[in-house]
């Protein structure tokens, strides 16, 4: 990502994006925060219109959409948005700067997963809720590093995961 880039994106002189922020670092930090809760408002107007109730396999792909930000019918652009997602994280790595929009990303990407659990009827954990994210992440990248559609292992994979990692919210019932 460069000035040049963003300007062009954005119609803006490059000048003007000097202007506002100091260093590169800032503007990548920046861009990608914008982009994340563009990601996490969609989502959360999304589980908003959803049903009171969900069974395991509607559970299973509402949470392999949210975290990876992708509508699990479309798989036009499967491979591409979803490496991009893990991209982010792995740049988080190298680049202290975005850490922290990683970190409150995670933080509200686990509070949306937590929601979906509730609506199928799953009391949830922190912990719960982060080995139910690491069960996406893992399969989706182990599938995209095989060169395979993620989206449907995932699913499969959560399909099998939640009960055993989830507790039933009795008082829901």
């Amino acid at each position: 990502m460069t000035y040049r880039s963003v300007a062009e994106e954005a119609g803006l002189p490059e000048a003007t994006l000097r202007a506002f922020f100091r260093t590169r670092d800032e503007l990548r930090a920046l861009g990608l925060e914008f982009m994340l809760n563009g990601w996490v408002q969609r989502a959360e107007e999304f589980i908003s219109r959803l049903p009171h109730q969900l069974n395991l396999n509607e559970t299973a792909r509402l949470i392999v959409e949210v975290a990876t930000v992708h509508d699990a019918e479309n798989w036009t652009f499967t491979r591409a948005t979803i490496s991009g997602i893990y991209e982010r994280y792995l740049q988080a790595g190298k680049h202290p700067e975005l850490r922290t929009v990683i970190t409150n990303y995670n933080s509200a990407l686990a509070d949306l997963v937590a929601r979906v659990l509730a609506l199928n009827g799953w009391a949830t954990t922190p912990q719960g809720v982060k080995s139910v994210l690491a069960v996406v992440d893992g399969a989706v990248v182990y599938q995209l590093a095989a060169g395979q559609a993620p989206v449907p292992h995932a699913i499969s994979l959560l399909e099998f995961a939640i009960p055993r990692l989830c507790e039933p919210d009795n008082a829901a019932q």
